[in-house]
């Protein structure tokens, strides 16, 4: 009987192991999720920035490859950061990413099914449109220049009669990259010259773009036209090159907004995205698009606008009432004293944060309630608070209360947002409270 008894015991105690094994599996499974919003952080020809949100706070591993590679064979790393450089990549090639997460030393994710997939831009563009003359200058030389749409790692140019297309090796001048414009000596007047440039791109020359030119025009001045090349955005500030041997002027104008109208810059052009709505606050507004152009100056006018890319700016403060409470007879609204949310990307602290607050009977319409500014609140263990007289109610009747932040003083934020993680924004419902 004692031998029935210790066999019952053993196969309870193996079963309650087996199921409980089974929950720790289960839970393991769930404990590591996949990191998620993988993207381009930046891009050149020779490199590229992913970044990720990364769900579980560890680290991860990842793995690249030309598109189409096998998992196991492309170039492997690991990271405990939201972001990688994966650096000595090829121009103009198309690359697969793979991220897989890691939960603790031990215990790691699935690599994500579907890679994030990118293309490297080519090392340089330009076309014949895009070179010109400038003809004769003071020393006699006859100056030409090209306008790339991107740089090349050096550039090669040469000047030849007869429609030769052909240069020999020493009719050609090599150049740095940062170069565009070049003088060449003994050109004679009233002669038909072909004008070569190509770029070298990975250590390989790419094919002359040439255009043809009688050194006896009158007209040798450049295209009036804006090409914009090089258009950097590291993630804190965006700026560009702007091929032109002209004066030029940038604008930055609100979305479906008339040109001519917004902000301007002369010859050059920064966005900080920390500041730049601070900067501009009597312009910039939160959470809206504003289109960037360019135009150079052609003699007395300007050429065309050419749109650049578009900028959003980011969302205002975000606020929602936490809580409230009965002090003597005023009832008192709380909400958490959020110094970021001003800018989507990088939550930081912002000047001139005042708050609106409107309430009414529940159900109430929005702008049809009493709306109160609120300039200054009282603040005190990471809250703010405001009180309103318990006699603006009436007892037994419940109330609505929606609250939003005003930023610099025109940019209104959402009624009852919340921050939920990474300075994304949700939004909350409206406080209810019933007048005692």
């Amino acid at each position: 009987m004692r031998t029935n008894i210790f066999s019952v015991s053993i196969i309870l105690f193996t079963l309650f192991n087996s199921c409980k094994t089974d929950d720790v599996i289960e839970e393991t499974e769930e404990i590591c999720p996949r990191n998620v919003d993988i993207g381009l952080e930046a891009l050149s020809p020779y490199s590229a920035t992913i970044k990720w949100l990364e769900t579980q706070g560890f680290a991860s591993n990842y793995e690249y490859g030309e598109k189409g590679f096998v998992l196991g064979t492309g170039v492997k790393g690991n990271t405990s950061d939201e972001n990688v450089e994966l650096k000595d990549l090829k121009p103009n090639t198309e690359y697969d990413f793979y991220l897989q997460s890691i939960c603790t030393a031990d215990i790691t994710g699935e690599f994500i099914s579907n890679p994030y997939t990118f293309t490297t831009p080519i090392c340089y563009e330009l076309d014949a449109d895009n070179l010109g003359f400038i003809g004769y200058v003071d020393n006699g030389d006859f100056r030409a220049f090209w306008i790339p749409t991107r740089r090349a790692e050096e550039w090669q140019v040469a000047m030849l009669t007869n429609g030769n297309t052909k240069p020999a090796e020493a009719q050609i001048y090599t150049l740095e990259t940062n170069v565009d414009i070049f003088n060449f000596p003994d050109i004679e007047p009233n002669v038909e010259y072909t004008f070569l440039v190509r770029g070298k791109c990975n250590d390989v020359y790419g094919e002359w773009v040439t255009k043809s030119i009688n050194t006896g025009e009158e007209n040798l001045t450049s295209p009036c036209k804006a090409i914009v090349s090089d258009v950097y955005d590291d993630g804190y500030n965006i700026n560009f090159y702007v091929n032109t041997l002209s004066s030029y002027v940038v604008e930055v104008v609100e979305e479906n907004t008339e040109k001519g109208t917004g902000l301007e810059f002369e010859d050059y052009f920064n966005l900080n995205k920390l500041t730049f709505h601070n900067e501009y606050s009597d312009y910039i507004k939160a959470n809206t698009n504003y289109d960037i152009f360019v135009r150079v100056a052609c003699g007395s006018s300007f050429s065309e606008y050419t749109k650049v890319l578009t900028y959003r700016s980011p969302i205002a403060n975000v606020v929602f009432i936490a809580e409230s409470s009965f002090i003597d007879d005023q009832l008192q609204l709380s909400w958490p004293d959020y110094h970021y949310g001003f800018n989507y990307e990088y939550c930081q602290s912002y000047d001139q944060v005042v708050y609106e607050i409107e309430y009414g009977l529940q159900g109430f319409l929005e702008g049809e309630g009493v709306s109160i500014e609120i300039t200054q609140a009282t603040r005190s263990g990471g809250l703010f608070s405001y009180s309103l007289p318990l006699s603006n109610f009436e007892s037994g009747s419940t109330y609505e209360f929606s609250i939003r932040s005003v930023v610099n003083g025109n940019s209104r934020g959402v009624w009852n947002s919340l921050n939920s993680g990474a300075c994304n924004q949700t939004n909350k419902d409206r406080f209810v409270f019933t007048a005692p």
